[in-house]
């Protein structure tokens, strides 16, 4: 294909996500190069190349990305630190775009700024800023809301847990989100590279959803699927955030894991993005309640 963006330097390619973006890239026609973790011995299926670097390594990296036009990071849990020495290699490489590992529910807000658990995110958002700001390379990140997965809206964390045959609502349970497929957020990533759209994204935040839900919404339809009556649970989101600075106090991951809870449901946190989506731009359709419902009924499985 005729595109400005042709060979591409993925990492994190065998991960959940990551896995699901390289396969989309090769859908599309991209070269893609799989940058992994010296001593890894997964298998980036697909890909033209894998070059195994010492992910600390400048100069690994910088020869890694020799003749690579756009790097994405799709690591889990990324840190200033390291992904500063992504990018600086990138940009001593002469790579012209950096996708940095976000994939994240709303980063523009005031009030996730002030998340803790996001702070790495945001602390590397600002450092790709400044560098484009620079002309030193371009950027594009994108952003879905929490994952469309079964390991979170039938587990029993937010809405309906089908083992348990109880639901927990976050102050009512009624606010609507966007959650996005990982197959989608994959979909998010080629779009916004694509000839069509490369000029569109530069150096700006990309948003994409699957679907709208609220944990109601998503209770009704298990009970739907399954015949459960769920026992209701209410929750208060403010006693999510207190539970998640005493984490941070106590040094307490899973405590801090409810931060989450206002990052998705907190009405300052703005999680119903639709208003600043790219759905439309991309031509990507919204799923309605017959194929959320075709979902959750394949978790169930």
């Amino acid at each position: 294909m005729t595109i400005a963006f042709r060979n591409i330097g993925l990492l994190g390619a065998t991960g959940n996500l990551g896995s699901k973006i390289l396969q989309a890239l090769n859908d599309a026609g991209f070269s893609v190069t799989a940058i992994q973790r010296k001593g890894s011995t997964k298998v980036a299926a697909g890909v033209v190349k894998s070059i195994l670097v010492d992910l600390s390594s400048s100069s690994d990296l910088v020869s890694a990305f020799k003749d690579i036009d756009v790097v994405i990071s799709a690591v889990p849990n990324p840190h200033l630190d390291t992904e500063k020495i992504v990018i600086d290699a990138a940009i001593s490489a002469g790579v012209k775009r950096f996708v940095p590992s976000e994939y994240s529910s709303n980063l523009e807000t005031e009030a996730a700024k002030s998340l803790p658990i996001i702070t790495e995110k945001i602390n590397i958002r600002r450092y790709i800023e400044e560098v484009a700001a620079a002309n030193k390379i371009e950027w594009t990140s994108v952003n879905n809301g929490p994952f469309l997965v079964p390991s979170l809206w039938i587990s029993g964390f937010v809405g309906p847990n089908v083992k348990s045959k109880a639901a927990t609502y976050h102050d009512g349970g009624n606010r609507l989100i966007c959650t996005t497929a990982l197959e989608r957020i994959a979909e998010g990533v080629v779009k916004a590279l694509h000839p069509e759209n490369e000029a569109e994204t530069k150096n700006k935040p990309v948003y994409v959803y699957s679907a709208v839900v609220s944990e109601k919404k998503l209770t009704q339809l298990a009970t739907k699927i399954t015949g459960i009556q769920f026992t209701e649970q209410e929750s208060s989101i403010q006693d999510a955030i207190k539970t998640g600075y005493e984490g941070v106090k106590e040094g307490n991951q899973t405590k801090m894991m409810s931060f989450y809870i206002p990052f998705m449901f907190g009405e300052a946190y703005k999680c119903d993005f639709r208003d600043i989506a790219w759905n439309d731009r991309f031509g990507l359709e919204t799923m309605d309640d017959a194929g959320l419902e075709e979902t959750i009924r394949g978790w169930l499985k």
